[in-house]
């Protein structure tokens, strides 16, 4: 039986390895996976990829071109909520961390981020940065 007030949401990216390494860190977490609502979250060709790439079943969020997006759009799948983790990257979890704080105000959420190789997070240094720059004037 699925248990809507515990809730995963995988964020997606336009790169597959990171969804790769994000849906195998994710379901490395979870133990009991019918215990969660889990959601998918991205653009609908990221998340029909995570969805044929996991052993898990979940939800299919495919409005979202961003990562404010993601986490408006999943809010809006969720009822109510526990506890809310939240897959990503360690390029992408401060400013994830950043914006689910201003999303999911009052429910508790967690941010599991993977180690990404030094040569990915070196690219990703600046574009994170100039999307946390434009998050915090939005």
């Amino acid at each position: 039986m699925v248990n809507d007030n515990l809730v995963v949401i995988f964020l997606g990216s336009n790169n597959e390895k990171v969804m790769e390494e994000r849906i195998k860190f994710g379901e490395s977490m979870i133990k009991y996976p019918n215990r969660f609502k889990v959601i998918f979250s991205g653009t609908s060709k990221e998340v029909d990829w995570m969805k044929s790439h996991s052993n898990l079943k979940g939800i299919a969020e495919t409005q979202s071109k961003t990562t404010l997006e993601n986490l408006v759009n999943s809010k809006e799948l969720i009822d109510t909520a526990e506890r809310i983790w939240i897959i990503t990257d360690k390029t992408h979890a401060f400013r994830t961390k950043y914006l689910a704080g201003r999303i999911f105000r009052n429910t508790p959420f967690e941010i599991f981020a993977k180690k990404m190789p030094p040569s990915y997070r070196i690219k990703r240094i600046w574009y994170e940065g100039a999307r946390l720059i434009r998050n915090v004037f939005q």
